[in-house]
C-alpha cells in the first residue's frame, strides 16, 4: 500500500465513540489512574453443537479480547489497545467435558480444533479507562487486500504441521489461506500496526483500517500461502517453521525511536523434534530494522532461557502454578508477551497460567546468532556424540553462544498490592504512564466462563528502574593468585579479609598456621598465565602451635575476621588421646599487628567461626564428630562468644541441642543421643545480627539460634529431592565411560548442605545453601583381622583399616523389590547399581537415598525450600567440560565422581555487586564455581560457570601446570571494602594449595 492509500486507511478506520483526552497526552505524568481491576464482557451470543445426531451443551461466548495489548504514547493514559486471536475454538479432545459430545470431530481427531463461530473475524480494539470503568471506543476487523474480512481459520501448510478446523455441526471446514492466529500487536506513529502470529508463526504489518499490507513468515511457507488475498512474503528464518502447533508468535514489541521490530517466540522450537520443544528453555527472540514501517533486514537473533516451572510455585505456600500439588511440565512455561522499555531494552512476560512473571533484558548482555549454525542447524557439542540444535542443547554458553541475561521485575505471586489477584493467562501488557501498567487476560472467548479482566497496576517504576548494569552478565576476572607448592595436603582452605591492611588470611591446615596473603599490590587487571602465574606474596603467619604452647591442640579448621580481630577454630584432643574430640578452642589476634591475644575455649571440634554482621558476637559450630572407632562421640554444638569494644570475652556461652524436639530428625548413629548425633557443620548470619542458621549436614538438617534470647530455637528436616522428576536429573555412574545425565524414577537425594549464606530480599531474610552430601564412613587403625575384630571392628581391610561404622553402600547392594521403578537399574553395577547409597534413610523402603543434591537451594527464614538449582551444575559443567564431567579433584580422570555426588557444590559466598545479589558456588570435585544472581529467589538466573583448571596437566607430577583445585572457601570482598575499587571474589583451594582472586564486574 502506497502512502496515499495508507492515508486514506487512516481516515476510514471505524471510531464507536469519541475520545476526548483528559490527562496529559505526552509523558502521561500525573494522569488520574489508579490500580484498579476492570471486567470486560462483550457477548458474541450462545454457540450450539450437534454432531452424528446428537445436540451437545451450548455455550455462551464473549468477545476474547487480550490476547495481546498496546499503549501509544500519543494517546491518553487512559487508552490503550487489545487484539483478539483467532476466535472461540475447544480442543476435539475436549468435546466430551464441554459438549457433551465425545468424538465431535471424529475419532483419532482430538488433535484439531472445533470453531463455534467460523466466520469470526479476529480484530484490534481500543479502550478508554474512566470513573465508569473500561469501554471499547473503536474496533477495527482484519482485512484482505480487497476489503473482506479475514477468519481465524486454520491454514493449510506443507512446510510444517496445522490443524484441521470444525464447524459446529462436526464438519471439517476448509482450510483458510487467510487465516491468521493473531496474539499482539503494536502501533507505530504513521497508524499503522504490527501484528504477531501463532500460526505461521508470522509477522502481520496492518493499516489502520484493519486491512493487511503483508504477512511475513518463514522462508519456504509463503509458497503455502501463494492464493491469500494479502502479500506474504517469507523473510523470516526457515527454521521457524518448526515451531510447536499452538506455540508460535505470541509477543511483539517496537523500539522508542521506531527503527527495530522485535519479536520472540511462545515456546522452544520443536527442533529437531517435539522431545526436544519439551524440554527445552531456549527461545529464540529476533529483531528487524523498522523503514518508515516497512520491515527491514534481520539485524539480530538471541536466546533467552524460560524460567523452570517450580519457579512459578511457591511450595511452602502451596500457591501458584501446581497441578495436583505437584510442580508443571517445563513445556507449560510459555512467553505470551513483550514491550519495549528502550531501545533494544524489553520486557518480557513469562507465564503458566496463574503466575505472571516481567522479566527485563537488554539484547548487550547476550551473543546473537543470526546466520550462525546453531541458529539454523546443528552444532557438535562436547557432551554428545551427536550434533545438536539449540533446542537440544541446556547450555548454550558451551558453544559460545550466552544467553541473554534477565532479571526479575515483577512477579503476581509476590508483588500484588494486596487485597488484589491477576486473572489466569496474562497475555497483554500497556504501559500507559510513568507509574501505571495495564495487563489484560485471554478469557478463550468465555468458553470456561471467564470474563476478561484488565488490571492496572502501579508497577512501571520497577519495570524502568534505573540501576547500574541492571540486565548486564557479571564477569569473574582472575587477577591474583597465591601458590604455596603443596599438593592435596589442605594448604589454602578456608578464607577470610581484613580490609585494612588488605590482607587475606588463609588456613593452612598441612603447616598448622594461617597463612597471611598481601592484596595491597593487586591492580585489577587479568593474570597473563592463569593456571601458572604467582602474583601474590605471604606476608606473615599465625602460628597456632606456637601461641597455644599445647601439643593437645590440632590443626586449624576455620577463620575469619570481624573489624580488627581474627578468630581462628582450632580442634584438640581429648584425654584419652583421640585427635578431634577434645574441647577445642578459638585463638584470636590482631589483624594489624598479627599479635595473639588470648584463646577461649569452645565446644568440640570447632569447624567453622562467623562474627555477626554488627561484630558483636562470634558464632563457633562445634561439629562433635565422632572418634574413628565411634567409641567417643561428644555432642554437636554452638559457642557464642561475646565481643565488647573489640575485645573477646574469656568464656564462651554453649548452646546444646539437648531439650529440643526431634521428631522427623535424621539421627541414626551407634548409641548417640540427639546432641550427640548432631554435628553442626556451618552458620550463617541475619544482617542484623538477630538469628543464626546452622547446617547439620549429616542430618540433612538445619538449625534456627535467636541470638537475641541465646537459644536454639528449632532444627528443620530439609526433605528430599526428587531425581524422578524432570528437571533434577543426573548421571549415576563412573563405570558406564559416558555422560548419562537422566532422570530415575524412585531415587531421592538428602540435601546436607555444608556451607551456607544469609541475605534479605523485599523484606524477608532467605538462607543459601551448597548441597554437597556426607556420610558417616569410620575407620580405625588395626594391625590385623584379629585386632580389628577384638577391638570391635565389624570388618577388617588391608587398605583402610578396621570399620567402625558406615551408612555407606552401593545400591545394587541393596534388597530392591522387583516393583521399584527403578528395579533393572538398581541391580546393574555399571548402571544405578553402582551409586553410592546410605543404609539409614528415612524409612520408606519406596526410595533410595543418596549423598547430597548437586545443587545449591534457597531457603525462607523456616527452613523452607524456595528455590533449587535443580540439574543446573550436573548439565552446565558435563556441557563445558564433556569428558572430564564429573572429574574428582586430585587426579584427571572424568566420570569419576558420578556414583557419588557428582561436582559437590561445597563452598558458597554471597554478595552484593552493582545493585544485585550473587551466589558463588564453588565445586569441589570438578573445580571452578558457578555464578547465580539470586536477587529476587523467585527470579533466580545463572549467569556463567568459571573455573581455572588444567585437565590434561596431572597435578601430583606437575602442580605448577595444573591450575587450581578443589575450592574450599570462598570470601566476597564488597566494592567499598576491595582495594581495587569492584567486588572481589577470593577462593581457597584445598588440593592444589593456591589461593586465588578474582575481581566481579
Amino acid at each position: 500500500m502506497n502512502k496515499t492509500m495508507l492515508a486514506v486507511a487512516i481516515a476510514a478506520s471505524t471510531t464507536l465513540a469519541a475520545s476526548a483526552p483528559w490527562v496529559q497526552a505526552q509523558g502521561h505524568q500525573g494522569s488520574d489512574l489508579k490500580a484498579a481491576q476492570y471486567t470486560l464482557n462483550q457477548s458474541l451470543g450462545k454457540a450450539q453443537f450437534s454432531a452424528a445426531g446428537k445436540v451437545g451443551k451450548s455455550l455462551d461466548i464473549s468477545v476474547g479480547f487480550g490476547s495481546g495489548a498496546f499503549h501509544d504514547p500519543k494517546d491518553p493514559a487512559n487508552q490503550f489497545y487489545a487484539v483478539t486471536d483467532r476466535g472461540p475454538n475447544i480442543k476435539c479432545k475436549d468435546s466430551a467435558k464441554l459438549l457433551g459430545i465425545a468424538d465431535f470431530c471424529g475419532a483419532g481427531e482430538g488433535a484439531h480444533k472445533i470453531f463455534p463461530m467460523p466466520s469470526y473475524t479476529p480484530m484490534i480494539s481500543k479502550f478508554e479507562i474512566d470513573s465508569d470503568g473500561v469501554k471499547v471506543i473503536q474496533q477495527i476487523p482484519l482485512r484482505n487486500s480487497a476489503g473482506e474480512k479475514i477468519t481465524g481459520l486454520s491454514n493449510e501448510l506443507t512446510v510444517t504441521n496445522t490443524e484441521k478446523s470444525y464447524a459446529n455441526t462436526g464438519e471439517q471446514r476448509a482450510f483458510d489461506s487467510e487465516g491468521v492466529d493473531t496474539e499482539a500487536l503494536i502501533k507505530l506513529s504513521d497508524g499503522s500496526f504490527w501484528l504477531a502470529d501463532e500460526y505461521g508463526p508470522s509477522l502481520i504489518h496492518v493499516a489502520p483500517d484493519g486491512t493487511i499490507l503483508e504477512r511475513v513468515v518463514p522462508a519456504g511457507m509463503e509458497t503455502d500461502l501463494a492464493d491469500a488475498g494479502y502479500p506474504v512474503s517469507g523473510k523470516l528464518p526457515a527454521v521457524y517453521a518448526k515451531r510447536k502447533l499452538n506455540r508460535g508468535m505470541e509477543s511483539v514489541a517496537v523500539s522508542p525511536d521506531e527503527r527495530s521490530l522485535y519479536f520472540i517466540m511462545q515456546s522452544p522450537l520443536a527442533n529437531p523434534n517435539a522431545a526436544a520443544y519439551k524440554s527445552s528453555r531456549n527461545v529464540r527472540l529476533m529483531k528487524f530494522g523498522l523503514n518508515n514501517g516497512e520491515l527491514g533486514k534481520a539485524q539480530g537473533e538471541w536466546i533467552y532461557q524460560i524460567d523452570t516451572p517450580a519457579m512459578f510455585a511457591d511450595l511452602p505456600s502451596g500457591k501458584g502454578d501446581l497441578k495436583k500439588g505437584q510442580i508443571r511440565k517445563q513445556s507449560d512455561v510459555k512467553i505470551s508477551e513483550m514491550v519495549a522499555v528502550g531501545n533494544d531494552d524489553l520486557i518480557i512476560l513469562e507465564r503458566i497460567s496463574k503466575v505472571t512473571k516481567l522479566y527485563r533484558v537488554q539484547l548487550s548482555s547476550g551473543d546473537s546468532i543470526l546466520d550462525s549454525e546453531l541458529s539454523r542447524g546443528a552444532v557438535a557439542v562436547r557432551d554428545s556424540e551427536a550434533k545438536q540444535t539449540l533446542e537440544q542443547i541446556y547450555d548454550p554458553g558451551a558453544v559460545g553462544a550466552m544467553p541473554l541475561v534477565k532479571a526479575l521485575v515483577f512477579n503476581s505471586l509476590t508483588d500484588l498490592p494486596k487485597g488484589m489477584s491477576l486473572a489466569t493467562k496474562i497475555e497483554g501488557i500497556a504501559l500507559l504512564d510513568d507509574q501505571h501498567v495495564a495487563l489484560i487476560n485471554d478469557n478463550d472467548f468465555g468458553i470456561d466462563g471467564k470474563p476478561t479482566q484488565v488490571s492496572v497496576l502501579p508497577i512501571m517504576p520497577k519495570l524502568v528502574a534505573k540501576q547500574s548494569k541492571l540486565e548486564q552478565r557479571l564477569s569473574a576476572s582472575l587477577i591474583g593468585r597465591h601458590t604455596t607448592g603443596i599438593y592435596d595436603e589442605s594448604a589454602a582452605e578456608i578464607v577470610s579479609y581484613h580490609p585494612r591492611s588488605k590482607r587475606a588470611f588463609v588456613v593452612n591446615a598441612e603447616e598448622k598456621q594461617i597463612d597471611v596473603i598481601d592484596l595491597s599490590k593487586l591492580n585489577g587487571k587479568p593474570l597473563a598465565d592463569p593456571l601458572r602465574d604467582s602474583n601474590l606474596t605471604r606476608v606473615g603467619s599465625l602460628n597456632i602451635g606456637a601461641d597455644l604452647k599445647s601439643n593437645r591442640f590440632g590443626a586449624a579448621n576455620s577463620v575469619a575476621v570481624g573489624a580488627d580481630l581474627v578468630a581462628v577454630a582450632v580442634e584438640a584432643a581429648d584425654i584419652a588421646g583421640n585427635k578431634k574430640q577434645g574441647r577445642g578452642v578459638v585463638a584470636f589476634y590482631d589483624a594489624r599487628s598479627l599479635k595473639f591475644l588470648k584463646a577461649v575455649r569452645v565446644g568440640a571440634l570447632p569447624d567453622m567461626v562467623t562474627f555477626t554482621p554488627d561484630n558483636s558476637k562470634l558464632l563457633v559450630a562445634n561439629e562433635g564428630e565422632p572418634s574413628k572407632d565411634y567409641r567417643v562421640d561428644p555432642v554437636g554444638s554452638v559457642s557464642v562468644i561475646q565481643i565488647r569494644k573489640g575485645r573477646p570475652a574469656d568464656v564462651a556461652t554453649e548452646l546444646r541441642f539437648d531439650q529440643l524436639h526431634s521428631e522427623g530428625i535424621r539421627t541414626f548413629g551407634p548409641g548417640a543421643d540427639f546432641a550427640q548425633d548432631l554435628e553442626p557443620e556451618y552458620i550463617a548470619v541475619s544482617d542484623d545480627s538477630s538469628t543464626a542458621w546452622v547446617s547439620l549436614q549429616e542430618n540433612n538438617a538445619l538449625a534456627m539460634i535467636d541470638l537475641k534470647a541465646m537459644q536454639i530455637s528449632k532444627v528443620v528436616d530439609l526433605g528430599l529431592k526428587d531425581y524422578g522428576r524432570a528437571g533434577n536429573e543426573l548421571d549415576v555412574s563412573d563405570k558406564d565411560k559416558k555422560i548419562d545425565i537422566r532422570a530415575r524414577k524412585g531415587v531421592v537425594g538428602m540435601y546436607q548442605p555444608d556451607t551456607i549464606a544469609a541475605y534479605r530480599a523485599d523484606g524477608h531474610n532467605y538462607v543459601v545453601t551448597a548441597n554437597e552430601g556426607d556420610a558417616r564412613d569410620y575407620w580405625f587403625d588395626a594391625a590385623d583381622e584379629a585386632s580389628c575384630l577384638a577391638a570391635g571392628g565389624r570388618e577388617f581391610d588391608a587398605e583402610d583399616g578396621c570399620l567402625a561404622f558406615s551408612e555407606e553402600t552401593r545400591i545394587a547392594k541393596l534388597d530392591i523389590p522387583a516393583t521399584h521403578p527403578s528395579a533393572a537399574e538398581a541391580a546393574d553395577k555399571k548402571s544405578l547399581g553402582r551409586m553410592k547409597t546410605t543404609r539409614y534413610g528415612y524409612g520408606d523402603e519406596s526410595l533410595i537415598y543418596t549423598y547430597g543434591a548437586r545443587s545449591f537451594s534457597i531457603w525462607n527464614e523456616q527452613g523452607e525450600l524456595v528455590f533449587d538449582s535443580q540439574a543446573d551444575i550436573e548439565k552446565i559443567t558435563a556441557a563445558r567440560l564433556g569428558k572430564n564431567f564429573n572429574n574428582t579433584d586430585n587426579k584427571n580422570k572424568g566420570d569419576n565422581r558420578s556414583d557419588d555426588k557428582g561436582a559437590e557444590p561445597e563452598a558458597l559466598a554471597v554478595g552484593q555487586v552493582n545493585g544485585r545479589t550473587y551466589a558463588f558456588v564453588g565445586l569441589e570435585r570438578t573445580g571452578g564455581f558457578m555464578i547465580y544472581d539470586i536477587t529476587n529467589p523467585y527470579g533466580v538466573v545463572c549467569h556463567d560457570y568459571v573455573i581455572n583448571r588444567n585437565f590434561d596437566s596431572n597435578p601430583k607430577k606437575d602442580l605448577g601446570d595444573a591450575g587450581d583445585l578443589a575450592p574450599e572457601g570462598m570470601k566476597f570482598v564488597s566494592a567499598e571494602q576491595s582495594l581495587t575499587g569492584k567486588a572481589l571474589l577470593i577462593v581457597g583451594h584445598e588440593v592444589s594449595g593456591s589461593t586465588a582472586v578474582y575481581q566481579l564486574q
